[in-house]
């Protein structure tokens, strides 16, 4: 699998350079704003699901 097949999902510093290398980086809502930052999209939280959420709109 290529790096830009994959989503990468993060909320804290130590993401970063995941979230740089992925081709699809997304940020959990109660991420830290560095995140956020360089992330492709944010989600909802970790709480309220984000990661079902995104995914299942990315294979509608």
């Amino acid at each position: 699998i290529k790096l830009s097949q994959v989503i990468g999902f993060g909320d804290s510093s130590n993401d970063i350079s995941m979230l740089k290398v992925v081709g699809k980086a997304v940020a959990m809502g109660n991420a830290n704003n560095d995140v956020k930052a360089i992330a492709d999209e944010v989600t909802l939280t970790n709480d309220n699901d984000g990661i079902p959420h995104t995914l299942k709109a990315l294979l509608n």
